[in-house]
C-alpha cells in the first residue's frame, strides 16, 4: 500500500500491510468515536441560533457538520444517520437560501433532528449495514526500482508511466472520509497524500505538483470551497492540474460550480472506487495523445497539398491524393480518422466517392466532410445527403479548417472508443483484440521480431457466480483486468475475449519472457482477496501461450493457445502452458477449451 497522509488530522492512520477490511473497520470505530463530539457540536450551534436574526456564519457552520456527517455515515455503513444528517441539512439550506433568516421553526425542527441524531448514536455500534456489496482488494504492488531518468521515454511531461511514481492529491475535511479513499486507491497502486484542509493542499501544490486532484466540494469555509481552490490554482499555474471532484451534493449548482473551476470529473458519494479509478487512469494516462490522421481528397493537387499542410502544422498528419481511385488502397494503409473532400471532381464526384465509401463497412462510420465553393443550399443539402458529415466552403480560413476537422476528428475518436471497449472491464472487447493481434502479426513479421499472444481464463469461474451470485462474478472479472492493466507494460494489448476469457498481445517478448510475465501475473492475481456477503474468497487463472514465428499467423497463433490453455486447465489449473509445434495440428472438436461446466 502507497498511500501516504499529508498534514491531515489523524485519528485513524492506516497501516501498511493491513487488509482494506481492517482497515475500513478501524476507520468505522474513529467515525463512531467522534460522533458524539460531532453532535454535541451541532447540538451548541443550534442552541444559539435565534429566531427573528440572520445568522450566516452559523448557518454555513452548521450546514458543513450536517453535510460532513451525512457523506461519512453513508460511507461507513451507517445509513440511518446519513439519512438524519441530510433532514438536518436541506432544514439548513432551505434557510441560507431564504437569505440566512432563522425562522422560528427552525431551531424546534434542527433540536428534534439532533434528538434523532443522539438516539441513533447510541445504538449505531447494532445498526450498522453490513458489507453486502461484493468488492476485491488487490495485494500490495511490488517495489518498483527507480527511472533511470526520473520517467519513461514515452511519457507525457509531468506524468510519469509508472503508475506507482503518480502522485495524487486527495482533499476532504472529514478525515477518516479521507484516510479510507487513500488506502483503497493505494491498493491500486497511486501514491496518494491525503488532506483535510485547503491550506495544506496549497502548500502541498506549491512543494510538488501532482499528477491529479482529488477534492471534496464542500469545506467548512464555504459550501463551493473545492471549486474555489481549483480555479485559484489553476490561475497561479502554467498547466492546469486534472482534477475530480468527490461531493455528497448531486444537484445542478454543485456540478456547474466544478465545470466552471476546470474540474475533469465528479463523483458523488459514497464513492465508487472503481469509477474514480477509470478517471483517475484517463487523466493521467502517460501517453500524449495520437495525433489525429487526416486524409484530403482534391482533384487540384496544389490546394490539396495546401490544406493537408495546413492541418499538419496543426499537429495533425494529412496525406493528400488528387485521384479519387486511389482512396480506396490509401486507406487500407492510412488509417484516417476523418476525410476532406472536394465536391466536384472530374472522374468521380464527392457524393460518388461518398457512396462508394458507406458501401464498404469499415467506413460506414467515416466522417467525411466536404470542401467546395459551391453555395447553393440545396446542392450542398443533395450532398450532405449521401453520407457526409459537414461542408466547408472555398475558400476557408486555416483556423476554421483546424477547428472543424480536429472538432469532428476527436469525437469520432471518441465513438470509436466506445465501440471497441468492453462495457464491464473497460479493456478491448473481441473484435479489437483479435485486430490488433493481426497487425501486431504483420509488425513482427515485417520487422523480424518475437511476438506472443496468451489466453487467460478464470478457473471456476461458474462456481463463483454459482455461489455467490453474478455482481460477485462481474467483480471478479473486474479485478482480473485491473490485474493485467496494472502490471503489463502500457503498450501490451489486452482484451476480453469473450466471457471470464481475457486474451494479451506481448510484443517484443519471447516465449520464455512471456511464460515469466505471466507466472507473475498469475501468482499476483491469486493474491487478490474477494468478499461478498460477509465471506472472503480468492480465486486463479490458468493461461495458454503461443509465439511468432513458431505460429506465423494470427490464426495458428490462436489456435496454439487455446489448445495451451486447455491443458493447462486438464493439468490442474492455476498454471501457465506454453503451447509446442504440435499444438498447430488440428484435433477433434470435442476437446476443444470451449471447457467445461465448470472451467
Amino acid at each position: 500500500m502507497v498511500a501516504e497522509r499529508g498534514n491531515a488530522s489523524s485519528p485513524a492512520e492506516p497501516h501498511k500491510g493491513e487488509s482494506f477490511q481492517i482497515r475500513k473497520a478501524r476507520l468505522r470505530t474513529s467515525f463512531l468515536s467522534q460522533l458524539p463530539g460531532r453532535l454535541a457540536d451541532a447540538r451548541r450551534a443550534v442552541a444559539e441560533l435565534h429566531p427573528g436574526e440572520v445568522d450566516h456564519a452559523r448557518l454555513d457552520a452548521l450546514y458543513v457538520l450536517f453535510h460532513t456527517l451525512k457523506g461519512s455515515g453513508a460511507t461507513f455503513g451507517f445509513r440511518q444517520i446519513s439519512d438524519a444528517a441530510k433532514n438536518a441539512e436541506q432544514a439548513v439550506r432551505h434557510a441560507m437560501d431564504a437569505g440566512g433568516s432563522v425562522e422560528a421553526v427552525l431551531p424546534t425542527e434542527l433540536a428534534r433532528l439532533m434528538d434523532d441524531l443522539d438516539a441513533l448514536a447510541l445504538a449505531a455500534h447494532v445498526q450498522v449495514d453490513p458489507d453486502v456489496a461484493p468488492g476485491f482488494e488487490l495485494p500490495e504492488p511490488e517495489t518498483q526500482p527507480e527511472p533511470p531518468s526520473g520517467q519513461a521515454p514515452d511519457a507525457r511531461p509531468g506524468q510519469p508511466a509508472d503508475r506507482s511514481q503518480r502522485m495524487v492529491y486527495l482533499c476532504d475535511d472529514d478525515p477518516d472520509l479521507a484516510a479510507q479513499l487513500a488506502g483503497q486507491l493505494g491498493c491500486f497502486g497511486y501514491r496518494v497524500r491525503a488532506f483535510t484542509n485547503l491550506a495544506d493542499l496549497r502548500e502541498a501544490v506549491g512543494i510538488e505538483r501532482p499528477s491529479a486532484m482529488i477534492l471534496d466540494v464542500v469545506f467548512p469555509e464555504d459550501e463551493n470551497a473545492g471549486p474555489k481552490m481549483l480555479a485559484e490554482l489553476t490561475a497561479e499555474a502554467d498547466e492546469a492540474i486534472p482534477c475530480i471532484f468527490i461531493s455528497c451534493r448531486d444537484d445542478f449548482g454543485g456540478r456547474l460550480q466544478a465545470v466552471r473551476a476546470g474540474g475533469s470529473a465528479y463523483c458523488t458519494k459514497p464513492i465508487k472506487t472503481v469509477e474514480l479509478l477509470e478517471f483517475l487512469d484517463r487523466l493521467t494516462n502517460p501517453h500524449p495523445p495520437e495525433p489525429i490522421n487526416v486524409l484530403v481528397v482534391d482533384d487540384d493537387r496544389e490546394l490539396a497539398q495546401f490544406h493537408a499542410t495546413v492541418l499538419e502544422e496543426a499537429g495533425m498528419v494529412a496525406k493528400a491524393v488528387s485521384d479519387p481511385e486511389q482512396v480506396l488502397s490509401l486507406l487500407d494503409t492510412f488509417d484516417a480518422d476523418l476525410v476532406l473532400m472536394d465536391m466536384y471532381m472530374p472522374d468521380c464526384s464527392g457524393p460518388e466517392l461518398s457512396r462508394i465509401l458507406r458501401q464498404i463497412p469499415g467506413h460506414v462510420s467515416l466522417p467525411i466532410i466536404y470542401v467546395s465553393s459551391e453555395t447553393d443550399l440545396k446542392r450542398q443539402h443533395q450532398a450532405l445527403a449521401v453520407g457526409a458529415d459537414g461542408f466547408l466552403t472555398k475558400p476557408i480560413e486555416p483556423a476554421r479548417l483546424i477547428a472543424e476537422v480536429g472538432l469532428r476528428a476527436e469525437r469520432m475518436r471518441i465513438l470509436h472508443s466506445l465501440m471497441v471497449r468492453d462495457g464491464l472491464t473497460g479493456l478491448f472487447n473481441h473484435n479489437a483484440i483479435m485486430q490488433f493481434l493481426e497487425v501486431a502479426v504483420a509488425n513482427a513479421r515485417r520487422a523480424g521480431t518475437s511476438l506472443c499472444f496468451a489466453m487467460i481464463d478464470v478457473d471456476h469461474f461458474k462456481s463463483v457466480n454459482d455461489t455467490y451470485g453474478h455482481p460477485t462474478g462481474d467483480q471478479v472479472l473486474m479485478a482480473l483486468s485491473r490485474t493485467l492493466r496494472l502490471r503489463l507494460r502500457e503498450d501490451d494489448l489486452v482484451g476480453r475475449y469473450g466471457g471470464e476469457e481475457f486474451a494479451v498481445v506481448l510484443s517484443g517478448v519471447d516465449v520464455e519472457q512471456a511464460k515469466h510475465i505471466l507466472d507473475a501475473l498469475r501468482i499476483s492475481f491469486a493474491g487478490v482477496t474477494f468478499f461478498s456477503d460477509g465471506q472472503e474468497f480468492r480465486c486463479t487463472f490458468s493461461v495458454g501461450v503461443s509465439d511468432f514465428p513458431t505460429f506465423d499467423s494470427p490464426d495458428a497463433m490462436t489456435e496454439a493457445a487455446d489448445r495451451a490453455l486447455y491443458r493447462a486447465k486438464k493439468g490442474g489449473r492455476n498454471r501457465v502452458e506454453v503451447a509446442a509445434p504440435e499444438d498447430a495440428l488440428p484435433e477433434p472438436s470435442s476437446e476443444s477449451t470451449g471447457t467445461s461446466d465448470d472451467s
